[in-house]
């Protein structure tokens, strides 16, 4: 296991309302020592102080356990943490009205690949929260088939066995061709709907898990500490945020610029340019409120067009290419 492998469910045990199921053979295991170290079922929710009949209720077959409680019991019973994570058959989020079982591998390995769809999560990505709801779902819109179809297959990379659906929006009146949008997009659920305010067809995927948004969020720290030491994962996160939020011009200026109003990204992404050479400075822009950004200028569009580069985005990507491959006149400078 390399240094930039993250063992996953270490990230779940923080999250109360989480639990899990395990296989049956594991069950009948630990059904076997708690009634010879304790005696009976009920014995150990007395000797811990467990609402017995709450305990004896989830231990008469196996359901779903809270992963705190089961945590602490293969500990009680000398149970090695690792047989426990590897009887790990999904986790559920207890009072969840859908009895969907996520399943989360074990391990999960940060490479260029996924630093790169991570950061256009985060960029692009929301979890469905509103102003009465908490968050609960991992939703990802645009209206590039190509992102979203890089999108689905970062999804089925990482999260393999955790079905989602891909929801087709098409302006009110102008209904999408069913029959091309399925030939074009690479996922088999699909769903077409028409919505008033929109002016192009977009794409919004949905995978209805509270535990998988909560996990991801929770990995946002670990996966900046990485991409941070390692310049490949450095260039992958911000080519990701860049096909999220970046733009390419070529006119009579040629530059890159990114812009959001999380001033806390924008710093840790100009800590990454700096890092792999950049000159660039995080300015708030006057004109629009609370909007930073960021602006790579002519004389660097070689450097970052060869080691970042806006990915699988066609349009921005052509229009760097052009910008990039300008031939300069006699005392031109951009």
């Amino acid at each position: 296991m390399n240094s930039n492998t993250i063992r996953t469910f270490d990230y779940l045990q923080d999250f109360k309302r989480v639990h899990i199921k395990i296989t049956d053979s594991f069950f009948l295991k630990i059904k076997g020592l708690l009634k010879k170290k304790y005696l009976s079922i009920k014995g150990y929710a007395l000797y811990h102080q467990i609402n017995q009949g709450t305990f004896s209720c989830e231990f008469r077959r196996n359901i779903y356990h809270p992963f705190q409680r089961l945590i602490q019991m293969a500990n009680n019973l000398h149970i090695p943490q690792e047989e426990l994570y590897g009887n790990i058959h999904g986790f559920y989020h207890w009072g969840s009205h859908r009895e969907i079982v996520a399943k989360i591998p074990l391990h999960l390995s940060v490479g260029e690949f996924f630093a790169e769809g991570y950061a256009l999560y985060l960029a692009e990505g929301d979890n469905g929260s509103n102003a009465k709801t908490k968050p609960r779902k991992f939703r990802f819109t645009n209206s590039d088939a190509n992102v979203i179809n890089h999108m689905i297959r970062w999804l089925n990379t990482y999260l393999p066995d955790n079905p989602f659906s891909v929801e087709v929006i098409s302006p009110r009146g102008n209904l999408a061709n069913q029959e091309e949008i399925r030939g074009i997009i690479q996922h088999s659920t699909l769903r077409f709907t028409e919505e008033d305010y929109n002016r192009k067809i977009k794409y919004k995927i949905c995978l209805n898990s509270a535990i998988i948004i909560d996990f991801f969020l929770a990995l946002k720290p670990t996966v900046k500490m990485l991409c941070s030491k390692d310049r490949s994962l450095a260039a992958a996160y911000i080519r990701g945020m860049m096909i999220g939020e970046g733009t390419a011009y070529f006119g009579r200026a040629r530059y890159v610029r990114i812009e959001m109003r999380n001033e806390e990204e924008i710093r840790y992404l100009h800590y990454l340019l700096t890092m792999l050479g950049y000159s660039c400075t995080p300015m708030c822009r006057s004109t629009r409120h609370d909007m930073w950004s960021l602006y790579i200028g002519a004389k660097q569009l070689e450097k970052f067009a060869s080691e970042i580069g806006f990915g699988i985005h066609r349009k921005r990507q052509g229009i760097l290419e052009r910008a990039n491959a300008k031939v300069l006149k006699i005392n031109q400078y951009c």
